[in-house]
């Protein structure tokens, strides 16, 4: 070849950045799944369509869900930060169902990254089916938080469940402060959702679904205050979720009484069952029947 042609070729080809200012390549799973297409019109109305006439029906089917202060949702306006315990897979379908299509329809589901979008085939159907949205739970991510708030904004009702994982033991676990930050960032209230039943149906442990009954209790919504620390916010929803529990296990007087003041998240097994069977709750002439989250049913 002679000199002048590869003179030409050197001048005309592309250049070639050195190895070390490559960007390395990023994957379309996890929190780099872009979710944006869940979210037009034509992929709203195939949802919507799909969560009215199939998915929420055969839930409720599943589930048979007795909803407690369910008046509370009629009164909300968007946009909404809904926090829960988790207890099962059949949590998310749950709380679609039991939303009325008005906020329903205007809802998004964060879900854990490293499960729901490792692959971007479940991380489509994930997102269609259920608007879901990749939430780090491993550690803080600011692309998951910036696209939760920004939805937020944009007036989508939010879903969160603060645990960060199912419960292994049907348990509920201490809450993450996430939600209370998000709440307070954006101003915008958060509603507390206490489920209970679907650990027997289909928990962490089990290898198939058993259909039966649940209970969920809406929680009035709470207002982050003006000048609020993330803690103490975090504080009062844990502390209503926890008066939720209770309130599913026996009325709403009951639940809010100073001796039914069971710690939420409870410790740990052994402590709530010690605490089921002390003294003072033999005082009662029935037994009371409590949510997985406060150990075995009685």
């Amino acid at each position: 070849m002679s000199t002048k042609n590869s003179l030409t070729r050197f001048v005309l080809r592309r250049p070639t950045p050195p190895g070390s200012m490559i960007p390395p390549r990023t994957h379309a799973t996890g929190t780099n799944y872009d979710t944006s297409f869940s979210r037009r019109e034509a992929v709203r109305r195939v949802r919507a369509f799909l969560l009215d006439s199939s998915i929420a029906p055969l839930t409720r089917r599943l589930t048979h869900p007795t909803i407690i202060n369910a008046a509370v949702l009629d009164t909300l306006e968007r946009p909404i930060i809904f926090v829960a315990n988790h207890q099962s897979h059949l949590d998310t379908p749950l709380i679609l169902a039991v939303l009325p299509p008005k906020l329903r329809h205007h809802t998004v589901v964060g879900a854990g990254a490293d499960f729901f979008f490792d692959r971007r085939t479940k991380g489509f159907f994930s997102s269609t089916l259920l608007g879901a949205i990749p939430i780090d739970r491993v550690r803080p991510s600011r692309a998951s938080a910036e696209l939760a708030t920004q939805l937020l904004e944009d007036g989508w009702n939010l879903v969160l469940f603060p645990e960060g994982a199912r419960t292994p033991d049907g348990l509920t676990q201490e809450l993450k402060s996430g939600a209370a930050q998000m709440a307070i960032k954006v101003g915008r209230p958060v509603v507390p959702l206490f489920i209970d039943g679907t650990y027997e149906i289909f928990g962490k442990a089990s290898d198939r679904i058993h259909p039966g009954s649940t209970t969920i209790v809406i929680g009035q919504p709470l207002v982050p205050h003006e000048g609020e620390k993330v803690s103490d916010l975090n504080d009062r929803i844990t502390d209503a979720l926890g008066v939720l529990g209770r309130e599913a296990a026996t009325d709403f007087f009951t639940a809010r009484q100073p001796d039914q003041a069971l710690p939420f998240p409870a410790p740990s097994r052994s402590w709530v069952e010690a605490w089921r069977t002390s003294e003072h709750r033999h005082q009662h002439e029935e037994p009371r029947r409590w949510p997985k989250m406060f150990g075995s049913r009685r």
